[in-house]
């Protein structure tokens, strides 16, 4: 299952509200592959395919394709706010935040 935090499932309404989009759903994906694993990306979307997989958390529905849900089964959809900025970020069991096996320099070590 994927999980939304409460903040965060507040927000994506305040969105869908916004944007005048109430029937719309997150729909998270897999935006590519770097040394650390998948990158994750998420958007707003109206249609749900045969291929897709729903969860429901905090009364928003967020859609995975099926073929990708591996990745991000046990995610959590959370909403930081910081002196940086704010935004969305998607938290995975499996990110650990380190290099995989022949990834050198190009994560910085």
């Amino acid at each position: 299952m994927i999980n939304i935090t409460e903040i965060a499932a507040k927000k994506v309404k305040e969105v869908l509200a916004d944007r005048n989009q109430e029937r719309a759903f997150l729909r998270l994906y897999v935006s590519g592959f770097g040394c650390g694993g998948p990158n994750f990306g998420m958007t707003l979307d109206e249609s749900i395919t045969e291929d897709d997989i729903v969860d429901q958390d905090f009364g928003v529905t967020m859609v995975t394709e099926k073929n990708i849900y591996s990745y991000l089964e046990g995610a959590t959809v959370d909403y930081i706010e910081s002196e940086d900025g704010s935004g969305f970020e998607i938290r995975t069991p499996q990110s650990g935040g380190s290099c995989g096996p022949g990834c050198g320099e190009s994560c910085g070590h």
